[in-house]
């Protein structure tokens, strides 16, 4: 299999794993950066891990580095006269700079150093010194002494780096779909358990234009370039860089523009005047069947932490909470209050023997106090709900009987939805959700929700049906309007009525 076949397989196979697909979404083509940025980005680790592999290698097999042998006396030879015409090249260098002040004073202090450099060795070879010299007395000997094996664990780090590199570079992409254009934005330490992962979206219907830049001719020979997809939401562009074939991605994203645009004008126009003009009645659009994935409390945990996501099929709505982790870290609290409690009683009995009741009394207090605050905590986690309606978005923070913030967004609103993910998060699989609803920066976050790249792919969906319902909604009155115009015509004898 090619290199390229099998690059774009990977490509296509992360973006699978990555994305979470509505009920009607496929992807329709997976982009990424040239190779070009990987060897822009990868150079540094490669050059140190041939530099400490090689290093350990010329070791092992019994060599040294810059070995005296006075007996054989190098003298003048032509390596030495290049290091003579070097220094004295740079000699030159030096006092043109020199003239010229302190403006050069950095440059200067280097050619003057790597100046005193090369005759330091030009004098060290002219007195019969070796700079690479190979012992067999020294074959392998050196190869597992405790600087070798240093330089193979340095060499393995590069490795490593060369290989995660590698992985992060693989994993940035641009990905479209029937619905939208999604930028997965991968940072990797270790793959698939240590990574970040930031996704931005453009939905179709907000796609303005796309632009496919080749600035230069290294671009525009080797393939690739900038592309930049322009929404008409308010600071909902997205750009990516070095992109792999550009025009080919240009041409995929407005193919799909171009379809939609077609087919719910078709489809929605006729459902529009069946509906409105004949009176016929449509079935409604489907409601996302999505393969949700619940967090279920044990046994009967589940009556006391609810399950997350809370799922009403009739209404279509959707309510999540915090991750159980945040649960967990609100009883530290009261449990460590709960441990050290029992700790001081049972210490106390054995050292001061208090008497029974007083350590009743102690016990019942320590108790109620220890129910009382983890009912207060659990309770303080159930009242943090993210929820998610047919045509709206709601995000409630309330304290046990105590004050309520709450913040709601129709759906038609939100311009832009995409998840966050820290190493940290992505491990334990929770993350933010962030739905932009406006200029000035407005947002609503569902903060620390299980799987937030399933939350954003219903969110989505849910958001494609209210944005079709928000742009045909002045068709509909136009319609309303053009119905009882045609009723008032009939009325007045204008028109002929229509026969039975």
């Amino acid at each position: 299999m090619p290199i390229t076949d099998w690059l774009r397989q990977q490509l296509e196979l992360d973006a699978t794993s990555s994305v979470e697909l509505g009920s009607q979404e496929q992807i329709i083509h997976v982009t990424g950066r040239h190779v070009i940025k990987l060897l822009k980005r990868d150079s540094i680790s490669v050059l140190l891990l041939l530099f400490f592999s090689g290093f350990a290698g010329y070791r092992a097999i019994g060599g040294s580095f810059l070995v005296m042998l006075s007996d054989a006396p190098n003298g003048l030879d032509p390596f030495n006269w290049l290091l003579i015409g070097l220094v004295s090249l740079l000699a030159l260098l030096w006092m043109a700079l020199w003239v010229r002040g302190k403006p050069t004073l950095r440059t200067r202090s280097i050619l003057l150093f790597t100046g005193t450099a090369l005759s330091l060795l030009a004098y060290f070879r002219y007195n019969g010194g070796r700079l690479f010299v190979i012992d067999a007395k020294l074959f392998g000997g050196q190869g597992t002494d405790p600087f070798n094996l240093l330089l193979i664990f340095f060499a393995f780090l590069s490795l490593m780096s060369v290989v995660f590199i590698f992985y992060d570079w693989l994993n940035d992409q641009l990905i479209v779909t029937n619905q939208r254009v999604i930028f997965d934005d991968d940072t990797v330490i270790i793959p698939r358990l240590v990574e970040e992962r930031v996704q931005r979206q453009i939905f179709l219907e907000d796609v303005q234009d796309v632009s496919a830049a080749t600035k230069t001719y290294a671009e525009q020979w080797l393939g690739y370039g900038r592309i930049e997809i322009k929404s008409a939401r308010f600071n909902g562009n997205i750009t990516f860089e070095a992109a792999r074939n550009p025009k080919q991605l240009q041409a995929a994203v407005m193919n799909q523009v171009r379809a939609l645009r077609k087919a719910t004008t078709t489809q929605d126009y006729g459902r529009l005047v069946a509906e409105r003009v004949y009176g016929e009645r449509t079935p409604a659009p489907p409601r996302p069947q999505l393969q949700l994935k619940q967090s279920k409390a044990w046994l009967w945990l589940h009556r006391i932490i609810p399950n997350n996501p809370e799922v009403n099929i009739e209404r279509g709505e959707f309510t999540w909470h915090p991750h159980w982790l945040f649960l967990l870290r609100a009883l530290v609290g009261p449990f460590t209050l709960l441990g050290c409690g029992v700790l001081i009683i049972v210490i106390g009995t054995r050292m001061a023997a208090f008497a029974p009741l007083w350590v009743l009394f102690a016990s019942v207090l320590l108790i109620l106090v220890w129910v009382g605050w983890s009912a207060w905590e659990i309770e303080d986690y159930r009242n943090d709900l993210y929820i998610l309606t047919p045509d709206k978005v709601i995000d409630i923070e309330k304290k046990p009987f105590g004050p309520e913030e709450r913040r709601e967004a129709g759906l038609s609103q939100v311009n832009n939805v995409f998840s966050q993910t820290t190493y940290f998060s992505n491990f334990f699989g929770y993350g933010n959700v962030v739905l932009n609803t406006g200029g000035g920066g407005n947002s609503i976050t569902f903060n620390r929700v299980p799987r937030p790249s399933e939350v954003v792919s219903l969110v989505t969906e849910y958001n494609i049906q209210a944005k079709r319902a928000e742009k045909y909604r002045p068709l509909n009155d136009t319609l309303e309007l053009l119905k009882y115009y045609h009723e008032a015509q009939i009325q007045r004898d204008e028109i002929n009525r229509p026969s039975a």
